[in-house]
């Protein structure tokens, strides 16, 4: 299954009275989402697929949910009834092929018609570049099931959150203060001096492999926070990586940036970055 996405969404309020009808209606959106039938969209027997049909038959209690296939979703996805949560091919507009592949939430719609993207999305996560047979981050499913739950949850208690999406994200690094920071060097676009990564963290933070933070991550290792970092495929100029932090115990988001890659800034955590993240240690 290949489903073309768009990322970028302007809001646009032509008045008052639209921008409360739009408030509104997302309100009842999330308030209402318990009540609705989530359908998984699972078109094959790959491991991907196999992978996200565990992680949500372990993980998914927000609503009641079912497992359908392309066809059924095809016929279905006009009904504002449903939500759907599906693994999709995303590209910009400069874009001329997928280059990562994302774990996406949308109510059903007469705007689903027109294409996977539109205003009916919940959230969209990285998962890992276009067409990856490896496998390489699949361990990151049952956690992004957690992260899509827990963002429906604090919506639900703060609707203005909906109009942020993932940029919410990015100010919740005070979270990490308290706990240990697994930094992978293979994830960072710069090459640290010895001992800049503790000396910034004051000894809080572990530079360490992409092994390591992978193997905290399948533990659920308590009191962990670690980075994360998808890369489009084939590394290209003029696409863009994303950069995360999450708890390996609680599977909290608590940093989501992104940045087009160029010459000049290749994929992984800039060095303002980790200085951002690093601020809440200084103190």
């Amino acid at each position: 299954m290949r489903y073309f996405i768009m990322l970028l969404l302007s809001l646009s309020f032509s008045s008052g009275v639209f921008a409360q009808k739009f408030i509104r209606e997302t309100r009842n959106t999330f308030t209402g989402f318990g009540a609705k039938i989530t359908k998984v969209v699972i078109p094959s027997n790959t491991l991907p697929d196999m992978v996200l049909r565990d992680a949500v038959n372990k993980g998914w209690r927000i609503s009641p949910f079912e497992f359908c296939t392309v066809e059924e979703y095809e016929r279905l996805k006009g009904d504002t009834s449903y939500f759907f949560l599906m693994r999709v091919d995303g590209r910009y507009k400069k874009d001329l092929e997928p280059k990562i592949e994302y774990l996406t939430l949308l109510q059903g719609g007469p705007e689903v018609k027109r294409g996977t993207y539109n205003n009916k999305n919940i959230i969209t996560l990285p998962i890992q570049e276009a067409e990856d047979v490896s496998g390489a981050n699949l361990h990151l499913l049952p956690i992004y099931i957690d992260v899509i739950q827990n963002h429906i949850y604090k919506i639900q208690k703060d609707v203005t959150l909906a109009f942020k999406g993932n940029s919410f994200y990015a100010d919740r690094v005070t979270e990490v203060k308290d706990k240990k920071l697994l930094v992978a060097a293979e994830f960072l676009s710069f090459t640290p001096a010895e001992t800049e990564i503790q000396d910034l963290f004051k000894g809080k933070a572990q530079l360490v492999s992409q092994e390591d933070v992978e193997d905290a991550v399948m533990a659920n290792k308590e009191n962990t926070v670690v980075t994360i970092l998808i890369k489009p495929r084939g590394n290209s100029r003029g696409s863009y990586c994303y950069k995360m932090l999450i708890g390996t115990d609680s599977h909290d988001l608590l940093f989501f940036r992104r940045h087009k890659i160029s010459l000049l800034l290749p994929a992984g955590f800039t060095r303002e970055d980790i200085r951002k993240i690093s601020v809440p240690f200084q103190f």
